[in-house]
C-alpha cells in the first residue's frame, strides 16, 4: 500500500513527543515535520537562588508531592536526630503531632551549632536551614557515619513548609530562629537559658499546602497518617537500642507511645514473627565489628514457606539487598550444608541444597553501620560497599556454625525445612516448566483463557485480570444464534463466515428493554476444554455452555447458567411470519418479532430500519418506504435495507416483476389456467368455505383498522345520519329499549344488589366503623383544611399522571407475570385458576382477566393470550456434563447481550470494552490459591496461577531478596505487559480475590510491584446521568454535592454503584478500560517490612491476631457487605 503524505505547518514539539496524525479512514499519515531553529545563548541561562529550586521542582528532591512526599519531610528531619544516635551522642527522641497539623522533632544531641560559618558569614542553623549540601556529613569532624549524604534533607523540608521553628539547646542557651517558606523571618535569637547538661535540637514545621495538593484531604488538611509514622519510628527504636523514641499523635487524639528495645534487631525479628508459628523460641543473634563498620544479623525460622530478609546500612532500608545481603547469603547456606553433610542430613550422593531451601522460612534482619556507604542510586536500594560482604559474611559463618553446634533439636529442624524445600523445590521446578510462556508468535494457544492484545511491545500493553469465568466464556460451537438475516448460524460457522468478510446481524435488548438488533463482532473460540452445563429450557431446547454464563432474566438483569432454578423468568425470543388473515395485518410473509417491553409484534424490518436511522445511514426524509435491496423480505439486516420514495420503490418492484412474474410467458399461461373449468369450479368451491369466510370477514375487519378507510367510512356514515331524521329517531329507540331492557332483568339488578350487600356481611362491623370514623374525622375543621391544603399542593397535574403510569406498570407486571405463572403450570391459561389464585394471594394490584384485557389490549383478549403465552422462557434442568468441550463467544457493542435460536437472550463476552490493539483479558475463575499457607509447588497446582504465569511470561521469583540467585526462574525481561491491572468487584470476594493476587505478586513476582507494574481498577462510585444523553461519573460524595450544586436541575438520576458487579457494560468499560476517563491505582510497596507483616497477619494460619485486627478497626468501616 503506497504511504499517504500531508504536509502540514511547521510545529514545535516537547522533547520526547512524537507528531501523529490519521485519515478519515483511522490510517496513519506520515508528517514531514520541520525541525525549527532557535538561538541558544547564555541569555537563556537561568539561575535559580537558594532553595527556589527546591520549590520549583519539589519531586527532584522528594520523590513526589502526594502523601509520600509530606511524609517524606519526617523522614528527612528524623534521619538527622538519628544521626545524632549514630555518632553516640543522643538518647531520646521525641515526635509530636500536632492537633495544628504542625510536626514536631525533638532529641537531646548536641544540637545544631549556633556560631557564625567563616565561608558563609551565617549562622550554623541558618546555613543547615537554608544551604544545599551543607551540614556536618561532608568533612571528618562532623559524624563518622551518618544515614543522609547529601545533606539537602532539612532545607528542602524547610523550603517546603510554610513555617518552620528550629530551637537549640547548647552552650547554657535556648536559641530560636523561624522561617517562611524557607525565608528566615527572624534572626537566630537568644529565647532563654538552659541547664549545662541540657542539649538538643527541636525542629518544628507546618507543610505548605499549597506544595502539598495531592495530599489534602476533602476537607483541605494535610492528609497525615499517624500509623505511617508510627511504623517508622519504630524500625528505628528496633536499629537503634540505644535511643528512647516518644511518639505523641495528638492529632488523632492519642496517648504517647514510647519504644525502647534494648535488644534491637533481636527484639525486631520476634516482632515480625509475631504473627508466625516460630521453630525455636530463641532469636539467633550474631554481631562484629572491624574498625568503623560495625554488623548485626538476626534470625529466626517459622513453619511457613516465604523468605523474609530485610536489609539496613546507617538506618537506611535497602529493598534491593547489596552486599550485606549477598554476605549473608553465601555464609547461610555454607554453614547449612556443612552441617547437613557432617550429620547425614544430606547423603553422600545428593546434591547440596540451594540458598532457597535454607532460607525457606526464614526473617532475618541485617544491619551495618559504616562511615562511608556507597550505594547503587540515588534512591540507596542496594548497598555497594565490597568489604561488608566479607564482614557479615565471617559474623554469620561463625555464629550460625557455633549455635547450631550447641542446639542440635533447633539444628535438626533446619535441616529438616531445607530437606522438604529441596523436594518442594524440585517439584515446583517441573510445575513451572509446565506453565512456562509460548509466545503467540510461537504458538497459536493462548495460554488458559487470555484474550489476547495485538500489540507485541510491552510498554504499549495491558493485561486486565477480571473475576470469573463470566468475563471468558462461553457456549458449545454447535449453538446457535438467531440471527436478522432469517437464519440461525452455530458459532463455528460463524467464524467461518466472518473470516469470509461476511458481516452478521443480531437480535438484541436495547436499554429501554425494546427488542432491537446489532452487529456481532469478534465470534471466537474463547477456551479449549472447558467444563460446561447444560440447561433444558420449558421449550425442549437445550443449551451447553460454560456454568457462569450470564443468562438474561425478564426484568433484564443477568443470572449464571449454575445458578438458574424453575422459579427463573428468562428473557425470550418470539418470531413468526406475518399473515394478513390476522386483524391489523396488510402485508404477508414478512418476520415479526415479539417486544418484550410492549408485549406485541414488531416487523424485524422496522426494527432493522431504525438501527439505520439511528446510525445515521439515512433518514425518514430519504423516503417513506424500506425496500429489501436483495428481494428477500427474510432478510432483514440493516445493510440490507434502504428507504425509498413510494414511487420509485413502486417502480422498482415492477421493473423486478416484468423480469420475472409479469414476462409475456408468465402471464398467458396464468390465463389459460383461469379459464379452466377445473379452476373455475375450485374457486367457486373455495368462496363457500367457512374458511374463506373467515378470511374475507378478517380483511373486512382489517380494513376498518386503515386510518383512512374508517375516516371515510366514518365521513359518509355521518353524511347519511345528518341527512335522514328517520333513521336517527329509529337509533335512539334502539339504543333507549337496549338499555331498559337490561335494568329492566332482575337478574342484572339483583346482582349489582348482591355485590354491595355481600361486602357488609362478610364484615358488618365495616359500616358502623367507617360511619364512625368518618364522622370524627370531617368534623375537625383544622383538619379538613390541612388534608386540603396538602391535597392540593400533591395532586399536581405531573403528579397525577406520573402516579397512573407508575400503577398501571405495576398492575401490568404483576398481572402479566401471575398471569404467566398459571399458563406454565396447566400448559394454558385458565381463567378460573388465575381467580383462584388472585384470591389466594390476596394481592389487590393483581387485575381481573377482563379489566386486564379492557385496560392494555382494548378488550381483545387473544391478544392478551398471546402476551401471556409469550410473556418468558422457564429453565426446566441444568446438568453439568462430564466432557469438556471447546467454548465460544461474540461480543456485541453497546447492549452486550444476544439472542439464540433457542429463543432466550444471554449476556455477551465481557472483553467487549477493551481495546483489542493493546488490552488483553484474562479471566480466573475461583479464587487463586493463599500463597502464604502453601508452598509454591502447591501453588502451582492451582489452575488459576498457572494462567497468570503462563499469561505474563517471566516464570516465578523462588526467592524475595534483593539479588539474584541461581535458583531464581523470574526474568522480567519476557513480561509481556506492562500494565497489570487486577479488576474485580468490590465486594467481599472481590476484595478477597484482589488481596490474594497482590499476595502472590509480592512474594513471587516480586520484581512487577517494585517496578510498578500493576495496578487496582478504581470504579466510580456514582453515576450522575443528567436528562436523557449526558452522564458524568464521580469517585467521593463530596464530588457528588459539587455536581449536583453545579447542575441546579431536577432530571437529574443518580446511581450509586458498589462496585463492578452492579455496574452495566458500557459504565464497566467507560470508567475501567478507557484511558481517557479511568482511573487506576498503581501498587507501589512503600515499606517492605510493613507489606511483609501485614500479609502474615492477614493471610496466614494465625486467626488471633486477625480477630484482633479486625476488632481494632471495626469502627472504620464505612460499608459492611453481609451474606
Amino acid at each position: 500500500m503506497a504511504r499517504k503524505t500531508k504536509v502540514v505547518e511547521p510545529v514545535e514539539l516537547p522533547e520526547g513527543h512524537v507528531l501523529q496524525q490519521f485519515d478519515e479512514n483511522g490510517d496513519p499519515i506520515t508528517l514531514n515535520v520541520v525541525k525549527i531553529e532557535q538561538s541558544y545563548n547564555a541569555e537563556d541561562l537561568s539561575v535559580l537562588k537558594g532553595l527556589e529550586a527546591v520549590r520549583l521542582r519539589p519531586g527532584m528532591y522528594i520523590g513526589d508531592v502526594g502523601t509520600r512526599g509530606l511524609h517524606h519531610l519526617f523522614k528527612e528531619v528524623i534521619d538527622n536526630s538519628v544521626d545524632e544516635v549514630l555518632a553516640g551522642h543522643c538518647t531520646e527522641i521525641d515526635v509530636v503531632l500536632g492537633e495544628d497539623y504542625t510536626l514536631s522533632v525533638t532529641d537531646n544531641g548536641r544540637g545544631i551549632p549556633v556560631d557564625i560559618n567563616k565561608d558563609s558569614g551565617k549562622t550554623g542553623v541558618e546555613l543547615v536551614l537554608t544551604e544545599l549540601h551543607a551540614g556536618g556529613k561532608f568533612g571528618d569532624g562532623g559524624y563518622k557515619v551518618s544515614g543522609g549524604l547529601h545533606g539537602v534533607g532539612a532545607s528542602c523540608v524547610n523550603a517546603l513548609s510554610d513555617f518552620l521553628e528550629c530551637t537549640v539547646r547548647r552552650d547554657g542557651k535556648v536559641h530560636r530562629m523561624r522561617f517562611e517558606r524557607g525565608v528566615p523571618t527572624t534572626k537566630l535569637e537568644v529565647i532563654g537559658n538552659s541547664r549545662p547538661d541540657e542539649h538538643g535540637t527541636q525542629v518544628t514545621w507546618l507543610a505548605d499546602k499549597s506544595m502539598f495538593a495531592p495530599a489534602l484531604t476533602d476537607e483541605g488538611n494535610l492528609a497525615y497518617d499517624g500509623e505511617l509514622i508510627l511504623r517508622r519510628i519504630r524500625e528505628l527504636a528496633y536499629l537503634n537500642k540505644e535511643c528512647r523514641f516518644t511518639f505523641h499523635d495528638k492529632l488523632n487524639g492519642k496517648e504517647p507511645e514510647i519504644m525502647h528495645y534494648k535488644r534491637g534487631i533481636a527484639e525486631y525479628v520476634g516482632h515480625l514473627n509475631e504473627n508466625k508459628d516460630s521453630l525455636h523460641p530463641k532469636v539467633i543473634y550474631f554481631s562484629r565489628e572491624k574498625e568503623t563498620t560495625q554488623v548485626e544479623v538476626a534470625l529466626q525460622y517459622n513453619k511457613g514457606y516465604v523468605e523474609s530478609v530485610f536489609c539496613f546500612a546507617n538506618n537506611i532500608p535497602n529493598p534491593d539487598g547489596g552486599t550485606h545481603l549477598s554476605g549473608f547469603k553465601t555464609a547461610l547456606t555454607r554453614v547449612v550444608n556443612s552441617y547437613a553433610r557432617k550429620n547425614g542430613f544430606i547423603k553422600e550422593k545428593d546434591p547440596n541444597f540451594t540458598g532457597d531451601d535454607v532460607r525457606e522460612g526464614i526473617t532475618a534482619v541485617i544491619a551495618v553501620r559504616l562511615h562511608n556507604p556507597m550505594f547503587n542510586s540515588q534512591d540507596k536500594v542496594k548497598l555497594m560497599n565490597v568489604e561488608v560482604d566479607g564482614l557479615v559474611n565471617s559474623a554469620v559463618g561463625d555464629g550460625l556454625a557455633q549455635f547450631l553446634e550447641e542446639n542440635p533439636l533447633v539444628a535438626k529442624i533446619v535441616m529438616e525445612k531445607a530437606s522438604t524445600a529441596a523436594r518442594a523445590r524440585e517439584a515446583a521446578r517441573r510445575a513451572a516448566d509446565l506453565v512456562k510462556r509460548q509466545s503467540v508468535l510461537e504458538s497459536s494457544n493462548l495460554p488458559g483463557k487470555l484474550a489476547d492484545c495485538m500489540e507485541r511491545d510491552p510498554k504499549k500493553s495491558e493485561l486486565y485480570i477480571v473475576e470469573g469465568d463470566s468475563a471468558g466464556g462461553c457456549f458449545s460451537g454447535d449453538t446457535r444464534v438467531a440471527l436478522a438475516d432469517g437464519r440461525s448460524l452455530s458459532f463455528v460457522k460463524l467464524v467461518e463466515e466472518q473470516a469470509e468478510g461476511k458481516t452478521h446481524f443480531c437480535y438484541t435488548i436495547r436499554k429501554d428493554g425494546t427488542v432491537g438488533v446489532e452487529r456481532i463482532l469478534h465470534p471466537r473460540i474463547t477456551k479449549r476444554s472447558a467444563e460446561v452445563v447444560r440447561v433444558t429450557l420449558d421449550n425442549g431446547e437445550r443449551i451447553v455452555c460454560t456454568p457462569d454464563h450470564r443468562f438474561m432474566l425478564r426484568d433484564g438483569s443477568y443470572k449464571p447458567a449454575a445458578a438458574l432454578t424453575g422459579a427463573d423468568s428468562l428473557m425470550p425470543l418470539y418470531r413468526k411470519l406475518s399473515d394478513t388473515a390476522e386483524r391489523g395485518i396488510t402485508i404477508d410473509g414478512y418476520e415479526m418479532v415479539w417486544n418484550p417491553r410492549s408485549d406485541s409484534w414488531l416487523f424485524t424490518h422496522l426494527v432493522a430500519d431504525w438501527y439505520n436511522r439511528w446510525q445515521g445511514v439515512y433518514t425518514k426524509e430519504d423516503g417513506d418506504h424500506c425496500h429489501h435491496v436483495d428481494f428477500n423480505k427474510r432478510n432483514n439486516n440493516p445493510d440490507n435495507l434502504q428507504r425509498l420514495p413510494q414511487s420509485e420503490h413502486i417502480a422498482l418492484h415492477a421493473a423486478h416483476a416484468r423480469l420475472t412474474l409479469h414476462r409475456p410467458d408468465v402471464i398467458e399461461k396464468c390465463r389459460a389456467i383461469h379459464q379452466t373449468e377445473a379452476f373455475r369450479t375450485r374457486m367457486s368451491a373455495r368462496m363457500r368455505e367457512e374458511a374463506t369466510r373467515a378470511v374475507l370477514s378478517e380483511q373486512a375487519k382489517a380494513q376498518w383498522e386503515n386510518e383512512v378507510y374508517r375516516g371515510f367510512m366514518r365521513d359518509k356514515w355521518g353524511a347519511f345520519y345528518a341527512s335522514n331524521a328517520e333513521y336517527r329517531d329509529r337509533n335512539r329507540k334502539i339504543l333507549n329499549q337496549a338499555q331498559f331492557e337490561y335494568w329492566s332483568d332482575d337478574a342484572h339488578r339483583a346482582e349489582q344488589s348482591e355485590r354491595v350487600r355481600a361486602y357488609f356481611t362478610a364484615n358488618p362491623e365495616a359500616r358502623e366503623r367507617h360511619s364512625e370514623e368518618a364522622k370524627l374525622q370531617w368534623s375537625d375543621a383544622e383538619l379538613l383544611a390541612w388534608r386540603s391544603d396538602k391535597t392540593r399542593e400533591q395532586w399536581t397535574p405531573e403528579f397525577r399522571a406520573k402516579r397512573k403510569t407508575a400503577l398501571n406498570a405495576t398492575y401490568y407486571r404483576k398481572t402479566l407475570a401471575a398471569l404467566k405463572h398459571c399458563h406454565a403450570m396447566s400448559g394454558e391459561l385458565k381463567i378460573e385458576e388465575y381467580q383462584s389464585l388472585r384470591k389466594e394471594r390476596g394481592d389487590r394490584s393483581l387485575l381481573r382477566f377482563d379489566t386486564f384485557c379492557s385496560r392494555y389490549f382494548e378488550n381483545d383478549e387473544n391478544k392478551a393470550r398471546e402476551a401471556v403465552a409469550n410473556y418468558n422462557h422457564r429453565v426446566v434442568s441444568v446438568e453439568p456434563l462430564v466432557e469438556a468441550v471447546d467454548v465460544y463467544d461474540i461480543e456485541v457493542p453497546g447492549t452486550h447481550n444476544f439472542a439464540l435460536e433457542s429463543g432466550v437472550f444471554v449476556h455477551n463476552s465481557a472483553k467487549q470494552g477493551r481495546d483489542r490493539r493493546t488490552q488483553a483479558v484474562l479471566p480466573l475463575r475461583g479464587k487463586i490459591i493463599c500463597v502464604e499457607k502453601a508452598r509454591i509447588d502447591k501453588a502451582l497446582d492451582n489452575e488459576s496461577i498457572r494462567m497468570l504465569i503462563s499469561a505474563l511470561g517471566t516464570g516465578i521469583a523462588m526467592n524475595t531478596g534483593g539479588d539474584d540467585d541461581s535458583e531464581s526462574r523470574y526474568d522480567l525481561s519476557k513480561l509481556r505487559y506492562h500494565k497489570i491491572i487486577i479488576m474485580a468487584d468490590a465486594d467481599v470476594d472481590g476484595d478477597h480475590i484482589r488481596t490474594l493476587l497482590l499476595n502472590f505478586f509480592f512474594r513471587y513476582m516480586r520484581p512487577l510491584v517494585d517496578e510498578g507494574y500493576v495496578y487496582v481498577a478504581q470504579p466510580p462510585l456514582y453515576s450522575i446521568r443528567i436528562g436523557k444523553d449526558e452522564k458524568r461519573y464521580v469517585r467521593t460524595e463530596a464530588e457528588r454535592d459539587q455536581v449536583l450544586k453545579e447542575l441546579r436541575r431536577k432530571d437529574v438520576h443518580i446511581t450509586r454503584f458498589k462496585g463492578l458487579g452492579e455496574m452495566n457494560p458500557e459504565d464497566l468499560a467507560d470508567t475501567t478500560m478507557n484511558i481517557e476517563q479511568r482511573t487506576l491505582a498503581r501498587v507501589l510497596v512503600d515499606d517492605a517490612i510493613d507489606a511483609d507483616a501485614a500479609f502474615t497477619m492477614l493471610m496466614g494460619e494465625k486467626v488471633e491476631p486477625r480477630r484482633a485486627f479486625i476488632e481494632t478497626h471495626a469502627k472504620q468501616v464505612r460499608e459492611i457487605d453481609v451474606h
